[in-house]
């Protein structure tokens, strides 16, 4: 037996033994050469004997290993990890040789039982930040190269490695060290009794109940981190409700696969011969439900914290009988931005509303070291600067900077206070926006520090443009698409502009400021002197892409951004369609928005009639008012005097709507850019003129007794924005 074999040997042997002691788990990082790695990653599999084990990396690479018996290994690819979830696994080892997916590192860990070891296998940590590392491509910017990518990310992540007692390191260079017992790990841990594996999930359950039993608009909101079974006691609950009698649930998550631990042991609960009554629990996508509303006994809402605030509340509104369950930290959704806005609509409209919170982790003991090190390696729970409440906020008073990479790994509590406000801001924040905000091609990041030095905001934005002549007819036909650029090639292509290609933009991705400073403009003051900034690099213009709501269209058009697009379909995780807006810098930029204002509004009306047919009517109505300069000077809306004169009798009963349809939809476009009445119907008006609806289902959504009632309301409003001069005043 060689010195290598020796040394694996007692450090799989001391770390099994100790992870199966204690309840936890425990993480081995194997630093060192592939083919060292490669190696010792043999070992393991031989000395881990029958016991299953999930190896995450390329197919091709486990008969290197040299194993007589693969039987018990199953390999998959880092981005099928999602699919792993709710699944149990006794033993991992993850190959970072095959690139280092954060996401998939945090996701597949999740997933390790107490007992189980985690074999992570990276190159010298001296060398990992300039490792041609297969995730580069995922952040590469056109013209940039796999290899030209930063590796301050895993800079960062060697640090940590070498620095943290939460995992044992042996690297070919001979460093070996050895995690030492936590005195956590003799923390006793009550037992709970079958199908529960914790008492607060036991409890959870109850309070489940106790919402279907119990008294109507008591909502429950459950919060968990990440692996203390939270989807599995929704899934629970319910399989005991159906056998309780219970007639109908409907559950919705922002995507379908989102749900499968619910299901799963929705099905493991119910046992066999289930078709039944799984035949009465049905998924639903979030934006499905708003749309359609259907009945049920019970509505579970999974991962709430990924879902929009608006969303939920129109839950809120529409059910009696609900739950919201959230992982307040990871991948699955920003729990902690979710708490602060919901928290305060479910006080106004709920307030008999009920919580709970699962505590104990359900796959390993309290204080495991692998979880510590997963949340300091992927800034699971980064938090923003805590706020004192005599600070003063004086937009005026702060000062915004750029922050390099180089920065934000030299300070570690900077860093975490700048991803903390992303997390809270933006429901889909993953760790992979950690490593592409310090490794992307094309990210600038900026702070926003009060008097008193904290950081109370956070702007991001990607540089895009200065594409090549030669590529422009390609990019235009959609026959060509570079890496990155989203602004630019979306000009080019969907509005047909191709020189927008070659001048310079820089789209804001993310903008965030501290929960206890906002109204106070922060916002709209990172956002000038962003704009000063962009200036000062001779940028053209600036825009940005975000899921399109009424705030956030008022804040976007209060600081000068005009919208030149909406996306044709909904997000499906925020049910929300997307606005894209800019605002010229240059010379060139205004024309090139100018032309982008032009090509929307040829396309906006169209476009209403079938693709946006059921885009939200108020915000139809605020994109044409945010434009109103540019559409009342457009020749399509130009009022004739023959428009006139059909309006006219429209509104006096002379002639029916479908005869004088053209000149209605003019006045309907000119009364959006103006300050409607409160007794006017702009649901009305929107939907059944300009989004071309069928009566029959404008009646049914604005809730009138019959078409004849909808045709009667339609030409009041015309007439009474006629008689108060609305139209007159265009």
């Amino acid at each position: 037996m060689d010195e290598s074999t020796s040394i694996i040997q007692d450090l799989v042997r001391s770390l099994t033994t100790a992870a199966s002691q204690c309840g936890q788990r425990r993480l081995l990082v194997l630093s060192g050469e592939k083919s060292w790695c490669f190696d010792q990653a043999a070992e393991v599999v031989g000395l881990l004997n029958n016991q299953k084990l999930l190896w995450v990396g390329e197919q091709g690479e486990l008969p290197a290993l040299g194993c007589a018996d693969l039987a018990n290994i199953e390999l998959i690819k880092a981005n099928k990890t999602r699919e792993r979830l709710g699944r149990e696994h006794q033993h991992i080892i993850f190959d970072a040789f095959a690139g280092f997916d954060v996401d998939a590192f945090g996701a597949i860990s999740g997933t390790l039982c107490a007992g189980g070891l985690f074999v992570l296998l990276v190159p010298p940590l001296n060398d990992w930040r300039y490792y041609a590392d297969p995730e580069h491509r995922r952040m590469q910017v056109y013209p940039q190269s796999e290899e030209a990518v930063s590796g301050w990310y895993l800079q960062r992540l060697s640090a940590l490695v070498r620095t943290s007692d939460q995992l044992s390191l042996w690297c070919q260079s001979g460093e070996i060290r050895i995690q030492q017992r936590s005195p956590s790990s003799d923390i006793p841990q009550d037992i709970a009794s079958s199908p529960y594996k914790t008492l607060s999930q036991q409890q959870a359950v109850e309070a489940i109940h106790k919402v279907v039993r119990g008294h109507r608009r008591r909502p429950l909101v459950m919060t968990a981190d990440r692996g203390r079974g939270k989807s599995a006691a929704l899934g629970i609950a319910a399989a005991q409700l159906l056998k309780e009698g219970l007639e109908q649930i409907l559950i919705t998550a922002p995507a379908r696969k989102t749900a499968d631990v619910f299901f799963f042991h929705l099905q493991h609960e119910l046992g066999n011969n289930s078709a039944e009554l799984m035949a009465k629990v049905r998924f639903i996508s979030p934006d499905d439900l708003i749309r359609t509303q259907p009945e049920t006994s019970f509505l579970l809402v999974d991962e709430a914290a990924a879902i929009p605030t608006p969303l939920l509340e129109i839950m809120l509104q529409s059910y009696s009988r609900l739950v919201y369950a959230t992982t307040v930290h990871g991948y699955e959704g920003t729990g902690r931005g979710f708490a602060i806005r919901f928290k305060k609509i479910l006080n106004e409209q709920a307030p008999q509303w009920q919580e709970t919170r699962l505590t104990e982790p359900v796959r390993w003991r309290a204080g495991d070291p692998l979880e510590a090190f997963v949340f300091s390696a992927l800034l699971l729970n980064a938090a923003p600067v805590e706020i004192e409440d005599d600070e003063s906020f004086d937009p005026k008073l702060c000062q915004f900077r750029e922050l390099s990479p180089q920065a934000l790994i030299a300070d570690e509590t900077l860093l975490q206070q700048l991803f903390g406000l992303l997390v809270l801001a933006h429901y889909q924040t993953s760790p992979f926006d950690l490593r592409q905000l310090l490794d992307g091609g094309n990210i600038s990041t900026f702070g926003l520090f009060s008097p008193q030095r904290k950081l109370v905001g956070v702007l991001l934005a990607a540089r895009e443009g200065g594409i090549e002549p030669e590529l422009q007819d390609g990019i235009w036909l959609g026959q060509r698409r570079v890496r990155g650029h989203l602004l630019p090639q979306s000009l080019s292509n969907h509005l047909g502009l191709p020189d927008a290609i070659a001048l310079s933009g820089m789209r804001v991705i993310r903008i965030a400021v501290h929960p206890d400073c906002q109204r106070s403009g922060l916002g709209k003051e990172m956002l000038i002197a962003f704009q000063d900034f962009a200036t000062e690099q001779g940028v053209d213009y600036l825009g940005t892409l975000y899921g399109v709501t009424k705030d956030l269209l008022t804040f976007w058009s209060d600081s000068g951004y005009e919208a030149v697009r909406v996306g044709l379909t909904r997000d499906s995780a925020s049910g929300t369609h997307s606005a894209m807006m800019l605002k010229p810098i240059s010379a060139a930029g205004s024309q090139l928005v100018a032309e982008a204002k032009g090509a929307f509004i040829d396309q906006f009306h169209w476009l209403l009639m079938d693709e946006l047919r059921d885009f939200d009517p108020e915000l139809v109505a605020a994109l044409f008012k945010s434009l109103s300069d540019d559409v009342q000077r457009h020749g399509l809306w130009q009022m004739s005097e023959r428009d006139w004169q059909e309006l006219y009798s429209f509104c006096e009963g002379q002639r029916q709507y479908e005869n004088c349809v053209h000149a209605i939809k003019k006045a309907i476009v000119l009364i959006t850019l103006s300050d409607t009445p409160e007794t006017v119907d702009v649901s009305l008006l929107v939907r059944r003129v300009l989004q071309n609806q069928s009566w029959a289902s404008v009646v049914r959504v604005c809730d009138y007794s019959g078409e004849k009632q909808g045709r009667v309301a339609l030409r009041e409003a015309v007439k009474i924005l006629n008689a108060k001069g609305h139209l007159l005043a265009l």
